[in-house]
């Protein structure tokens, strides 16, 4: 009987501790920034715009180096990406 009362115990803790990790998730997912709908990733937008030869969404910053790939940097973790704009164009061939 003593066994039963503890194994009842230790159910009603796990199902409250999943309970609790499900809250804990759904709040964080809640506070995450989601991109407007139709928006280009910043890496896309590069491929987008070839002329561009710099962009930035105020967090991240990418380049287009002679290779012709873009590097970008990594997200801040407190950053809160806004629309991506280009810093720097090629300059036209004459």
């Amino acid at each position: 009987m003593k066994n039963a009362i503890t194994a009842a115990a230790l159910l009603v803790c796990l199902s409250l501790a999943a309970s609790q990790d499900s809250s804990i998730r759904d709040a964080m997912a809640a506070e995450l920034p989601i991109p407007p709908r139709g928006d280009v990733s910043i890496q896309g937008y590069g491929d987008r715009n070839m002329l561009c030869q710099e962009w930035t969404d105020g967090c991240r910053t990418c380049t287009r180096p002679e290779s012709g790939d873009p590097v970008c940097s990594n997200l801040g973790i407190a950053c809160q990406p806004k629309a991506i704009s280009c810093t720097r164009r090629a300059e036209q061939k004459k």
